[in-house]
């Protein structure tokens, strides 16, 4: 019985590895900002709370500022607008929707969203519940990709223990 606990346990916790936080980084390059082959309004970056985000001045004069062109939300701020080399990162904590800009080119579509979702959240509702459960063992059965929660391109038993561990531990 405890070999079969501690075997359990040891599988338990490699699911829970697969949650580690990533850093994502946003180029900002003359008066647009780039992630991925993405620019500005059209980024999709969803993150996992606790993970960041690092841009990285490649050309031009900016800043890096919560909320909208006008409207500075308080959340973050990379301070004034400076030339290359600079860098500033941010961890977000909460679930949500971050809108940012740069202060100097906001005007000009320098604007972007940084949405932090909880990784449980499987029909991405806002809301850790059962029916993630459902939707994720669904997606498990039928073997497609939205189930790889580990991220290591194969559907099995690793992702459910992991997708588990992260339900379990709400958000």
């Amino acid at each position: 019985m405890k070999m079969r606990l501690a075997v359990l346990a040891a599988v338990w916790s490699l699911g829970a590895s697969a949650l580690a936080q990533v850093e994502h980084v946003v180029e900002l390059v003359g008066t647009t900002f780039v992630y991925n082959g993405q620019t500005n309004e059209d980024i999709d970056i969803t993150i996992h709370p606790g993970d960041t985000v690092r841009w990285v001045w490649v050309s031009g004069f900016h800043n890096v500022v919560s909320g909208s062109p006008g409207n500075f939300d308080g959340l973050f701020r990379s301070g004034d607008p400076e030339n290359p080399p600079a860098e500033f990162v941010v961890t977000f904590d909460d679930i949500g929707d971050f809108l940012y800009h740069c202060h100097v080119h906001g005007g000009l579509g320098m604007i972007s969203m940084i949405k932090v979702r909880c990784p449980a959240d499987h029909n991405v509702d806002m809301d850790v519940n059962t029916l993630d459960v459902l939707a994720f063992l669904n997606d498990w059965v039928a073997g497609d990709d939205a189930a790889d929660f580990n991220n290591d391109g194969v559907v099995n038993t690793l992702d459910v223990l992991a997708f588990l561990n992260a339900w379990t531990s709400g958000c």
